[in-house]
Order: C-alpha cells, then sequence, then structure tokens
C-alpha cells in the first residue's frame, strides 16, 4: 500500500471540499446547498438502473429519487428532525452537475456540504468503483462472480454498492465488516437486514439510546451479494480495494468517516473472520482474534485510531445452548454442536460496552475498556445486565423450540428463571415465577420493538 499516496490524496480531497461549500445562514427558510460533481460520475456511483443488474433496477429507476432518499436516511440517523433533500440536476462544464438543498441549514447539515461530496471523491466512492470495476474485468484467474455460479447469485447477482444512508457527521464508531446482503440493496436501506437489526437491538440492550449513532459502516468489499455463503467467493479485501491492483479505498474511507477533532480518531470495531484478516494487513499485525484491542495510526495518520475485534454480528444466531439435542444445534459444516450461545452473547455485549465507552467523553485506554466492559457483562455481571443477557440470547437462539418470538417472551421466560437463558431446551416458564416483571414499552432498551427477520 502506498501510505504518502493515500495520505496526499485525503490532503487534496479535503482542499477541494473547503473550496466549494456555499452555506446559507440558520434560519426556519435557510438551506445548505452544494454540488457532488458531473451527473454521470454520481450516476456511476449510486445504485442506479442504468448500471445495475436487472433483479435490482426496479428499485432504483431514478437518480434523483435515490439520492434523495440515501442522504434523507443519513440525516435521519445523524439527529436531524423533520429534514427535507431536493435534488436537482444544473447545466454546467462537462454536462449537467448534481446540486443538492438540505433544510434545515444548522451545524450537521453544514458539515453534509463538506462530508458529502468527500465520500463521493476521487479518494474514496470513486477508488471503490475503480477496484471493483478491476476485479469485473479480470480473467485469470476470474475476481467477480467467478463461475460456476451459485443458485443464490442467479436470483442475486452481486453489484457493486456503497454504504449510503448512515450517520456520517455524528457517528461516533465506524464498523468495519465483510460485504452488504442483497436483501438491503433490494430494500433500499443499508441497515434493513437481520444482520444489522439484530446488533441495533444489541446496542441499545447494552445501553445505547440511539444505536445508529454506532453503526457507520465500511466494508471491505462494498459489493451486495446473497447474505450468506459467498465469503469465500468474493475478491481478498486488501488485494482488491485497498492496493494497486484494484484501488486504494479501504483505508481512506476509513480514515474519512473516523475523522474528529478531538485528539483521537473516532473508534473502529471490526466484525468476522475476514474484515480481521483484512484489518491485521492494514495495521501490520499477525493475526487478530475475537476481543484483541488496540491503536493504531491508521495510513500513517497523526491522530490514533482505538480498535476492537469481535465475531461476526450473526454468530449468535447459529448458537445453542449446551446440551441442547436438537438437529438444528449441529453445525452442517463441522458435524459438531453449535454451543457457544452464551458465550459468544457475552463477547457480543463486551464489544458494544466498548464501543459505547471509547465514544465517551474521556474514553480511557482500548485495554482498559475492555477490561471494564468485560467485568460489567462476564465476570460480575449485575442483575439487570444477566437478565439483557438472558433476553438476547433467547431471541438469537438456533434451536427455533427455544427461541423466543418476541421481547416480551423472552422477558417472561428469562424472569421465570433467574436469567438462565439455558434452563430448558424451549420457552417453557411458570407465570407465577416471573420476577422481576416485564417492564412497560418506554423503560424498555431502544430497538427491542424491532422484530427483525428470522434466522
Amino acid at each position: 500500500m502506498n501510505i504518502r499516496r493515500i495520505t496526499m490524496a485525503l490532503v487534496a480531497a479535503t482542499a477541494l471540499c473547503a473550496t466549494a461549500i456555499p452555506v446559507s445562514a440558520d434560519s426556519a427558510s435557510a438551506s445548505v446547498d452544494y454540488s457532488l460533481g458531473p451527473k454521470a460520475t454520481v450516476q456511476s456511483l449510486y445504485p442506479d438502473a442504468s448500471w445495475l443488474p436487472a433483479q435490482y433496477a426496479a428499485a432504483y429507476p431514478d437518480l434523483a429519487t435515490t439520492i434523495e432518499n440515501y442522504t434523507l436516511q443519513s440525516l435521519t440517523r445523524d439527529g436531524v428532525k423533520d429534514a427535507t433533500v431536493k435534488v436537482t440536476f444544473v447545466p454546467g462544464a462537462g454536462g449537467d452537475q448534481v446540486q443538492l438543498s438540505i433544510r434545515p441549514a444548522n451545524a450537521v447539515t453544514r458539515q453534509y456540504a463538506k462530508l458529502h461530496p468527500a465520500f463521493l471523491d476521487a479518494a474514496h466512492a470513486q477508488a471503490a468503483l475503480r477496484a471493483a470495476t478491476a476485479c469485473q474485468a479480470s480473467s485469470s484467474p476470474a475476481c467477480w462472480a467467478p463461475p460456476p455460479l451459485t443458485e443464490k447469485e442467479k436470483t442475486q447477482p452481486w453489484a457493486f454498492y456503497l454504504p449510503f444512508g448512515m450517520p456520517m457527521a455524528t457517528q461516533k464508531t465506524v464498523l468495519f465488516l465483510d460485504y452488504p446482503p442483497s436483501s438491503a440493496l433490494l430494500a433500499r436501506d443499508y441497515l434493513k437486514n437481520f444482520t444489522m437489526c439484530r446488533w441495533g437491538r444489541v446496542l441499545g440492550a447494552a445501553g445505547a439510546a440511539n444505536p445508529y449513532a454506532y453503526e457507520t459502516i465500511v466494508d471491505s468489499r462494498p459489493i451486495a451479494a446473497p447474505g450468506s455463503g459467498e465469503d469465500a467467493r468474493l475478491p481478498v479485501p486488501q488485494t482488491w480495494f485497498n492496493s494497486d491492483q484494484g484501488a486504494v479505498y479501504l483505508t481512506p474511507m476509513l480514515q474519512l468517516l473516523t475523522a474528529s477533532s478531538s485528539s483521537t480518531t473516532r473508534p473502529i470495531a471490526i466484525f468476522g473472520g475476514t474484515p480481521r484478516q483484512t484489518w491485521a494487513a492494514m495495521v501490520g499485525a499477525g493475526s487478530v482474534k475475537v476481543l484483541d484491542v488496540g491503536t493504531t495510526q491508521l495510513g500513517g495518520q497523526t491522530k490514533k485510531t482505538s480498535w476492537i475485534a469481535t465475531n461476526h454480528p450473526d454468530v449468535t444466531t447459529y448458537n445453542c445452548c449446551p446440551g441442547d439435542p436438537s438437529q438444528s444445534c449441529i453445525d452442517k459444516r463441522t458435524n459438531t454442536p453449535s454451543d457457544q450461545l452464551i458465550a459468544d452473547e457475552q463477547k457480543d455485549f463486551v464489544a458494544a460496552c466498548w464501543m459505547q465507552t471509547m465514544a465517551g467523553a474521556k474514553p480511557p485506554s482500548a485495554a482498559v475498556a475492555k477490561q471494564r466492559c468485560q467485568t460489567a457483562w462476564v465476570k460480575s455481571p449485575n442483575a439487570a445486565n444477566k437478565q439483557t443477557l438472558c433476553v438476547q440470547a433467547k431471541l438469537d437462539n438456533q434451536n427455533p423450540d427455544a427461541r423466543s418470538k418476541s421481547y416480551e417472551e423472552a422477558w417472561n421466560y428469562c424472569a421465570a428463571h433467574q436469567a438462565n437463558a439455558c434452563a430448558t431446551f424451549d420457552n417453557s416458564y411458570d407465570p407465577a415465577q416471573v420476577k422481576p416483571e416485564l417492564p412497560p414499552v418506554a423503560r424498555r432498551p431502544s430497538g427491542w420493538e424491532e422484530t427483525c427477520s428470522t434466522h
């Protein structure tokens, strides 16, 4: 990786943004107006019927509507209430230019005039497109959807898909994940899938009042693909999306989205095997294991970035309680029991706790934050945390007979079984033993009202 090239590209991008930001003053009627650049370039970056596979094209018939939709999602998740977004195409040198007008004008929306064009510039989104294009052109060996196609790939073909629609001004952490499921592309919402729904519930259960603030994503492979079974077929991230063989994208995009006005950057959480391997290559580590933590000067930048590595957000949903005889609890790849439900839930809550601790006003070191979170969720959890872990485990259990269908059912089971999610291999409990009682909706963690999709 050419660190000097990354740094110079980021400096150039920042300078470009700083010279082209016409912004109105704050008032009820004022707007923030800025350009995203040539329509042809922007159209190649946003999902659009002009280039998407036929299976997705109907969801994206109009570029202006698509940009408005994803920008409004970002603004809403950044906490901007009653936001409006208007996209127009204005004639200019080299063809139509994409112009945005956002209301209201305030401290957050003013940042969009800087961040939104930077997100799409040559050092960031355009670099991802160059990498994807290089992968598509490679034939020795084939890089893009290598033959033979799987049955899922025939109905859910790969498609270039950037992380649009998430906070990009007020986010507290950045998540480094693997790839977006094609269901999110069809839903026109990067976070509308089981993986992120489930992780949002964990964040809320671990104390986040607004889980969206912790869900800004950079995927190691910005390719929408079927939600399972694709990991080994997708291109190697560091080779194609962070080197000159494809383009240098991952490091600059992580730098952009973790940038902060404090003395350190926003922290990063790394989820799953492929992202952990990629991160190890990016920071020069031999390997990165689950719940490893550290700090790095990402891409040679001056500020330090704290990070934690953890499981893929879906790992617990493939696990059962120890000793569960259900056939659904057998790992079909290894023909061994998948019985680490409780241990993996604890790791998830340590990671979610760490993210919130490190996003605080005066965070400790990455190692101290991990130690505190392990005490709170593994070594010496209080009664409330034990109940929370149990409720989440009952909602995640791979055995359908033991999996609770709602927050209410999970709470009552755990309250009747002294917060032991593995007291039985079903959902039976004595209503007379439900202590503490089910809390009212207003006192439940953020995200619990989400049912998420089935496993």
